[in-house]
């Protein structure tokens, strides 16, 4: 848990700087005289940086506190000129005139508890100091739901049904409620956006409301943008104290009869599932769905309100479809070495069939779209036209995403037509190893390769429950360690 200051990158600022840092200690349990201290700490530090290091002019000046041990951790970030963290000048009080330009850390360190410059490459350096308190006050934590509440809440009968329009900022309060901000369908953060999207049906929610018509309880279709007959299922999610509400199931089984119904003209529905516990997976595995690809580190993991979770880097996702009245024919062409792995996965669909037939691009230009998530550090390369100039124009992609920062990229491939020769040894000299099929349309899929850029990934970590999923992962574990030797 942090708190954050960005301020500007100016003298005058250092006000700023002294308040937040010693009104920050106050919250923390620090005596006057330890707030003095802080006061003093932060003035040195920010005038040294602000004084010495000149960034960019449009650059802020940026502070963190963050609870340690009986005290604070304080964060100086800057991106001006790097520190040469070993030749900073030296204080000697025999000797104070000839040595003034160390003067700022010798008051530094005697202020703190402990001092650091630390170098963070292309994010720039880092001045750290810690600070302990005599009588340190942690966090309050909040406090958790009574047993009674959580029983009452339980055994509420809750009205289900199909949500409308005039439901959408209570799902919005409700996937605060759930998730805080982290979770990644940001449309359920927006009232209007909702709205619209529940009135023309390219959100169709299932929601539980309790006696006093507010809706705690929402599971959801999501239609995918590229064919309506084709939904994203999940959304799943509930207020804290409704959790063990048999409400949860009933909405879910609502939502699965509506897809076998064929109704809003769904004919198939996928769904993304977390890694970090499997509670989900066993649910949709209960309704069949069947798992067709892994997505290994997407985004950082969501926080559950009231659920606590092995702590994990990143969270990768498992995809699943369900189609209870079953799929197009449709031919899929795929390298041979995947073959087996893929026809364990989709063997339920008895109407896909595995080709490997190879053939040159009739086309000579390729057609991408590059999907970038910034804050996620990740990005999606979709291959709609193969040309063939596909293995350039990809590498290219991939070099332009890794300078700017991205480091796990998922690539998709259409499935619907023979692939270039040599098509698998240009995906391991690319570092691409292959993680599944999704379902782009009712005729149409792609292949996944995924690429992880220096990432020290652990497969371990990624928790699943289906056998087949299971298998997959194995697969891709193999796969990733081949990619990294080539």
């Amino acid at each position: 848990m942090t708190t954050r200051l960005s301020t500007f990158h100016d003298l005058g600022a250092v006000g700023i700087v002294r308040a937040f840092v010693a009104e920050t200690g106050r919250y923390f349990g620090a005596d006057e005289t330890e707030k003095h201290q802080l006061e003093l700490a932060a003035e040195e530090a920010a005038a040294f940086i602000i004084d010495a290091f000149r960034p960019d002019p449009n650059e802020l000046f940026e502070i963190e506190a963050e609870p340690i041990d009986n005290g604070l951790r304080f964060l100086f970030r800057n991106k001006g000129i790097p520190v040469d963290e070993e030749n900073l000048p030296v204080y000697d009080s025999r000797h104070p005139e000839a040595s003034m330009a160390g003067l700022s850390f010798f008051l530094l360190e005697s202020l703190t508890d402990a001092l650091q410059f630390r170098n963070e490459g292309n994010r720039g350096w880092v001045l750290v100091f810690e600070k302990r308190f005599r009588r340190f006050k942690p966090l309050r934590k909040s406090p958790p739901l009574e047993t009674a509440a959580i029983d009452a809440c339980a055994k509420e009968k809750l009205e289900a049904g199909l949500a409308t329009p005039a439901d959408a900022y209570d799902i919005v309060k409700l996937t605060y409620l759930t998730y805080r901000y982290s979770y990644v369908k940001r449309i359920f953060y927006y009232r209007k956006e909702l709205e619209e999207a529940i009135a023309s049906g390219r959100v169709i929610a299932f929601v539980a409301k309790n006696r006093e018509g507010e809706v705690v309880v929402n599971s959801a279709y999501f239609r995918s943008p590229h064919c309506n007959a084709i939904a994203e299922a999940g959304m799943l999610m509930s207020r804290p104290e409704y959790r063990k509400n048999r409400a949860l199931l009933r909405v879910s089984r609502m939502q699965v009869h509506y897809l076998k119904e064929g109704k809003g003209g769904l004919r198939a529905a996928y769904a993304k599932l977390v890694t970090a516990h499997t509670r989900s997976q066993k649910l949709v595995s209960a309704y069949r769905f069947v798992p067709t690809a892994l997505k290994l580190s997407v985004h950082d993991p969501a926080e559950f309100v009231g659920i606590e979770t092995d702590e994990v880097r990143r969270e990768s996702l498992l995809y699943a479809l369900l189609a209870p009245n079953g799929l197009d024919p449709t031919t899929l062409y795929l390298p041979k070495e995947h073959v087996e792995i893929t026809h364990t996965l989709i063997q339920d669909f008895e109407t896909l069939s595995l080709h490997t037939e190879s053939r040159l691009p009739e086309r000579q230009t390729s057609e991408f779209t590059v999907e970038k998530e910034e804050r996620d550090r990740y990005a999606l390369i979709t291959i709609e036209h193969l040309g063939q100039d596909w293995a350039e124009g990809l590498r290219r992609r991939m070099k332009e995403l890794s300078d700017d920062g991205i480091i796990t990229l998922h690539l998709h491939i259409p499935a619907d037509r023979p692939l270039p020769p040599d098509f698998e040894k240009t995906m391991a000299r690319l570092r691409l190893f292959y993680s599944g099929v999704v379902i782009k349309t009712m005729a149409e899929w792609d292949l996944v390769y995924t690429h992880l850029q220096g990432q020290r990934f652990d497969f371990d970590a990624v928790m699943l429950s289906d056998e087949r999923a299971i298998a997959l992962r194995e697969y891709m574990r193999k796969a990733h360690a081949r990619v990294e030797e080539v």
